[in-house]
């Protein structure tokens, strides 16, 4: 019997497909049940993914996603998914979950996402057993793609961003203040925005001023881990997944040294590593 896997943020949704044949990745739309509807969730299983099944039946499905840490979020995605994929039995993680079973698998550690935005959780026995508290975008996911955006965007709608950036950004992203504004209003497309100045911005990492933003961000994140898991920093390694992380590798382990932790791992995307996880 296939088994379907998702490891789902606010931006996109990776799945791989497990069965007798090779395994089959796919990619739909982020699925954070903060940030889309109930009726938007179901619309991207029935529209996006199980097109691409080309008819397979699915005996399990392991949903790993942002925004399922409550067990209320974990019952409403549930029954999502049950009414596209009515046979199967489902089981709903928090993306942690899945970076955890990427970066350590059967060991401990503290698993890390830096994506659209952070979070952070002690990995115990295949599982989060802590996690770190958030209250997300905008005040929130410090160190995240939304979190690094939103501090670019202020210096450029502020007039204090480079020149050389400001003109860079100006080729990339909607310059019309007002518009601006008025998607900032918008948790989720204020969200989405930030995070892809973020993202945009990787090959201007060389500027000091977007050195020291990464700088600041980065290190907001790790004292907010520090002072949650202070015992078991000490013990375990400290690991990394997500976008962010990953683009600005070299930047997060110069801030990590700084601050005298060291990461063991960064991992882009999680879905490989946890195929490989399930497939043994």
């Amino acid at each position: 019997m296939n088994t379907l896997i998702a490891d789902s943020g606010a931006s996109k949704t990776d799945w791989v497909l497990l069965g007798e044949e090779q395994p089959q990745f796919i990619q739909t739309e982020g699925l954070n049940p903060n940030l889309v509807s109930a009726t938007e969730f179901m619309n991207v299983l029935s529209k996006e993914l199980k097109p691409n099944l080309s008819g397979k039946a699915v005996g399990r499905i392991y949903f790993y996603g942002s925004g399922c840490g409550s067990s209320q979020k974990k019952t409403e995605v549930e029954r999502y998914i049950k009414e596209v994929f009515e046979f199967a039995k489902v089981k709903v993680g928090t993306d942690l979950d899945a970076a955890g079973l990427a970066l350590f698998g059967k060991k401990e550690g503290i698993v890390c996402i830096l994506g659209t935005g952070s979070s952070a959780g002690f990995f115990k026995d295949g599982k989060v057993v802590k996690q770190m508290p958030s209250v997300g975008y905008p005040d929130g996911d410090e160190g995240g793609g939304s979190d690094i955006g939103k501090r670019i965007l202020k210096l450029y709608l502020s007039g204090n961003l480079h020149k050389d950036l400001k003109s860079f950004l100006d080729k990339k992203i909607e310059t019309d203040t007002g518009k601006l504004h008025l998607m900032f209003e918008k948790t989720k497309e204020g969200k989405l925005f930030a995070s892809r100045v973020c993202k945009v911005m990787g090959t201007k990492s060389h500027y000091p001023q977007v050195q020291q933003i990464l700088y600041n961000g980065f290190e907001s994140f790790l004292k907010k881990v520090n002072a949650t898991f202070p015992e078991e920093i000490k013990k375990c390694e400290l690991g990394f997944a997500g976008s962010v992380a990953s683009v600005y590798e070299a930047e997060l382990r110069a801030c990590a040294r700084q601050m005298e932790f060291e990461i063991s791992s960064v991992v882009r995307s999680p879905i490989e590593h946890i195929a490989l996880y399930y497939s043994k």
